[in-house]
């Protein structure tokens, strides 16, 4: 006889849901409010201009991603000094003395990181501006700035300011030409994946589809 005869039986664990995510295909759209780093590779293009400049930090434009239909801006900020209370985030509410940054596209359209949500309108949508990042050590770190459609060719114009850092206004001109020739670069990675039929977010967000799941779709918010 087992020491360990006669304990209770307790009910055999349950089988496992399946929750596998299967990334969908990519769509191509007119509009990519994030990155499709699910689905590309970006061309990379470099170029360093200095994009901003106060009496104790520099913010310096360090290169391009291209994505198939839209671009990342990589932003570089460098700090001399730093309060007693930490480093000046560059994030805030509009109205704030936080960074602001804008492009003036060839084609005369502004487009800002203070302009609210694009509201649904007949024709093409309106192309956005998302500021993000913040990744690196206390005297350096890295921003991207997105652009959610490919610039048109032609003189573009980046704008920057950043009050509680004492950067005033300043204007980068740039080549947009370059930009849209790289587009076709991008290096796809499942070229051969099939259309979602219910898709999810898993990895934060993404363009349209995103993953799939044959379990349960969680709500939209689901980060």
């Amino acid at each position: 006889m087992s020491f360990f005869d006669g304990l209770p039986a307790f009910d055999p664990p349950l089988e496992p849901l399946d929750d596998t995510l299967e990334l969908g295909s990519y769509a191509p759209g007119s509009d990519e409010e994030f990155a499709p780093s699910h689905w590309f590779v970006p061309a990379q293009l470099a170029q360093v201009a200095e994009a901003g400049a106060g009496p104790d930090v520099r913010i310096v434009l360090t290169g391009w991603q291209v994505w198939p239909g839209s671009v990342t801006m990589r932003l570089s900020v460098f700090l001399r000094r730093i309060g007693a209370g930490g480093r000046t985030s560059p994030y805030g509410p509009p109205g704030s003395g936080a960074l602001r940054c804008g492009l003036l596209l060839a084609d005369g359209r502004k487009v800002t990181t203070l302009d609210g949500p694009s509201l649904p309108l007949a024709g093409p949508a309106r192309p956005t501006l998302r500021l993000s990042g913040g990744s690196g050590g206390a005297f350096h770190y890295e921003l991207e700035l997105h652009l959610s459609q490919l610039p048109p060719a032609g003189v573009t114009q980046l704008v920057v300011e950043w009050p509680d850092a004492q950067v005033p206004e300043t204007v980068t001109v740039l080549d947009a030409g370059p930009l849209r020739a790289a587009a076709g670069e991008a290096r796809e990675i499942w070229p051969d994946a099939t259309a979602p039929g219910r898709t999810r977010s898993c990895c934060g967000p993404a363009p349209t589809p995103g993953p799939r799941s044959s379990a349960t779709a969680p709500p939209a918010d689901w980060r």
